[in-house]
C-alpha cells in the first residue's frame, strides 16, 4: 500500500470487475461496487448484504462490515437519507471509527461519494496512478497466474490460425471454411468460445485483414483475404485469477508479397532486438527509441500520408496484470524497468497500401534479461 501516516487512510469504492487495485487489495471477487479502507493499523471492507457473508469467508482483509448496519447508524445521527446518501454515510462512520481525517482516494473515485465525504469534514487528497505501485511487481504465484493466462491465449491463437490455414480460396480471393466465407467475426468466435472452454474470457479480440490492421485497435470485420497480413490479437482475463495474457501474431494466407516479407522481417528483427535489451535497471525510452531507429534504418518512416499516421506509432510495451495495461511502459514515457515486472514487447508497421504487422510475446524481466512467457511460433505464411 500507499505510505499512510497515523490519522490517514486509504479509501477505495468501486467493484472488483472493473477496479484491480480493489481486487489486488482484498482478493475478493464482487460485481457490485464496495468501499475499503486502510490505515497503518488496520485493512476493512464495508460491503452489502448480499456479498457480506461470502466476504466474511474469502476476503483478504482484518474486518469485514455490514453496509446497511452502518447507513442505519448513520441515519439515527443524520436523520432521514435519500438512497445515494444512505450508500455513503455509512463509510463516514467507518472513517469516524477509525479517527481518520485525512483520506486518500484514487483519481477516479466518484465524485457523489468525494462530495458527501469532504461535506462530512473529511479532507480527500487524490492520490496519482497507479494507486498501489506494488503491483507492477509480480509474485512468482502472480507470474504463474499469467503463464496461465497466456497458455489459454496460446491455445485459442493456434485455433484462429488453423482455421485460417485450413481454409480455401475462393475467385475474388476470400477465404472460405466448410462453405462459408471466412470473416474477422467468426475467427474471433472461434477464439472466444476456445477461451471460454479455457475459462477465460476474450474482449474486443482483433482479427484485423489488410487495411483493417494499421488501425491497432480496429477489432476487424468482414471476409479475410489471401495474401493480405492477418493481424491477431487475443488478451484474454482469467476468470480464476483475474489476470491477463496478451499475444499477438501476424499471418497471410498464402504467399506474402515481397514487400510483406520485409515488414514482417523488419518487426521480428525489432522485436529481437527490443527482447534482448530487456533486464533489470533498462530504460522503457532507450528500448523503445532503439526499436523506432532500426525501422528507420530499414527503411521504414512513420509520419501522415493520406490524412493518416502510418508506420510505427504506439508504444513498444507494456505492463501487464490485473489490467491489461499497467505499469511500466517501454515507450516514450522512459520508464525504468526492474526484476518482477511483466511487460509485453510489440512493435508493430503499418501502411495502408500493405497492411499492419504486429508480433508481440510477454517476458517477466530479470536481473540479467528475462524470461520469455510466450512459446507460440512465429511464422507469416499459413
Amino acid at each position: 500500500m500507499i505510505k499512510l501516516d497515523d490519522g490517514e487512510g486509504l479509501l477505495l469504492y468501486g467493484d472488483t470487475e472493473r477496479n484491480s487495485d480493489l481486487f489486488y487489495a482484498t482478493r475478493f471477487h464482487a460485481p457490485d461496487p464496495f468501499f475499503f479502507v486502510c490505515t497503518p493499523h488496520t485493512r476493512r471492507m464495508l460491503i452489502g448484504d448480499l456479498e457480506y457473508d461470502r466476504a466474511r469467508a474469502q476476503a483478504d482483509v482484518d474486518e469485514v462490515l455490514s453496509q446497511r448496519q452502518y447507513a442505519e447508524r448513520a441515519a439515527a445521527t443524520l436523520g432521514e437519507l435519500d438512497p445515494q446518501q444512505r450508500r455513503f454515510a455509512g463509510v463516514t462512520v467507518m472513517l469516524q471509527e477509525l479517527e481518520l481525517r485525512v483520506v486518500r482516494v484514487a483519481e477516479d473515485f466518484p465524485v457523489g461519494a468525494a462530495d458527501f465525504l469532504r461535506s462530512s469534514g473529511f479532507d480527500l487528497r487524490v492520490v496519482p496512478v497507479p494507486v498501489l505501485p506494488q503491483r507492477a511487481l509480480k509474485s512468482a504465484a502472480q507470474v504463474e497466474d499469467i503463464r496461465a493466462a497466456l497458455k489459454a491465449s496460446e491455445a485459442s491463437m493456434d485455433v484462429a490460425v488453423n482455421a485460417i490455414r485450413a481454409a480455401a480460396v475462393d475467385a475474388d480471393g476470400q477465404l472460405v471454411l466448410e462453405g462459408e466465407v471466412l470473416t474477422s467475426e467468426r475467427v474471433r468466435f472461434l477464439i472466444h468460445r476456445a477461451l471460454l472452454e479455457m475459462e477465460c474470457n476474450g474482449q474486443h479480440t482483433i482479427v484485423a485483414c489488410g487495411e483493417q490492421g494499421c488501425d491497432p485497435h480496429e477489432q476487424g470485420h468482414g471476409p479475410l483475404r489471401e495474401r493480405l497480413p492477418i493481424i491477431i490479437d487475443i488478451f484474454p482475463r482469467s476468470a480464476t485469477s483475474s489476470y491477463f495474457g496478451d499475444i499477438t501474431r501476424t499471418v497471410v494466407k498464402g504467399q506474402a508479397t515481397d514487400g510483406l516479407q520485409r515488414q514482417y522481417d523488419a518487426v521480428l528483427e525489432a522485436q529481437l532486438q527490443a527482447l534482448a535489451s530487456i533486464r533489470a535497471g533498462a530504460d522503457g525510452r532507450q528500448i523503445h527509441q532503439s526499436v523506432a531507429d532500426l525501422f528507420t534504418r530499414r527503411g521504414f518512416e512513420t509520419g501522415e500520408r493520406e490524412g493518416r499516421i502510418q508506420g510505427f506509432f504506439h508504444g513498444t510495451g507494456h505492463g501487464l496484470g490485473l489490467d491489461i495495461h499497467e505499469e511500466p511502459s517501454i515507450s516514450t514515457r522512459g520508464e525504468s524497468l526492474e526484476s518482477g515486472h511483466v511487460v509485453t514487447v510489440e512493435p508493430g508497421l503499418y501502411y495502408l497500401d500493405q497492411g499492419g504487422v504486429r508480433i508481440e510475446d510477454v517476458v517477466l524481466v530479470q536481473e540479467d534479461g528475462c524470461t520469455n512467457l510466450t512459446t507460440y511460433p512465429k511464422f507469416l505464411e499459413v
